[in-house]
């Protein structure tokens, strides 16, 4: 699914990463050298990282089958969003430190649509296996109807029989990652977490057609 170019791209960028160089900088520089689309700009800003990150990551992503009983943070749009692109059958990306993410940059400009209660009930059905002792969602106050979506969420939750609730706030990242485990794939949420889950990761059987898989470019 990834042109030469792209592949290219990749390497490059993950080349400058582990030498030191700024992220934003790096990004800029390939990303014009290669004279690169927006989404392609995207995959490498939101997916590529250096060696060091991506072990760091690592090491904070847990199992699904490991968050029972825990406070699981759940940073709102970040994981919606990405959730929905999978229900719509947009592109995903494995992203080089293992974790599931869209190419979608609407995060601000999010509008609820015929697939967001599809993208909410779902995910409430997937954390319920998971038997976490609670769920909160945080849905960033700022962006259009987050009340309207926090109340919705809620009677979700309630109806459903899962333990949370979900409300609006600001300053969201800072939030998500004091829980006992963070629902992100946020880079800076990421960093400052103890434990992560990676909720989309779970959605992706059936969906391989299009997922791209940036660890199995070397």
């Amino acid at each position: 699914m990834l042109s030469p170019k792209i592949k290219r791209s990749i390497q490059d960028l993950r080349y400058l990463l582990d030498r030191g160089y700024p992220r934003d900088s790096a990004v800029e520089f390939v990303s014009d050298h290669y004279q690169l689309e927006l989404d392609d700009r995207h995959l490498l800003a939101r997916c590529v990282f250096s060696r060091d990150e991506v072990q760091d990551h690592r090491k904070r992503l847990i199992d699904s089958s490991d968050v029972r009983d825990f406070e699981i943070g759940i940073d709102g749009y970040n994981v919606l969003i990405t959730i929905e692109s999978i229900l719509k059958g947009e592109r995903i990306v494995r992203c080089d430190d293992g974790f599931v993410r869209d190419l979608q940059a609407i995060f601000g400009k999010y509008k609820m649509s015929e697939f967001t209660d599809k993208a909410v009930i779902k995910i409430i059905k997937a954390l319920k296996e998971m038997e976490p002792g609670r769920v909160v969602w945080l849905f960033d106050k700022q962006v259009s109807k987050s009340g309207e979506l926090a109340g919705y969420t809620r009677r979700e939750l309630d109806r459903m029989g899962l333990e949370g609730d979900a409300k609006t706030t600001v300053g969201t990242d800072a939030k998500v990652w004091k829980f006992e485990v963070s629902a992100t794939s946020d880079r800076v949420v990421i960093e400052r977490s103890e434990r992560v889950l990676d909720i989309p990761f779970e959605f992706l059987e059936g969906k391989e057609e299009n997922l791209i898989d940036l660890t199995e470019i070397q």
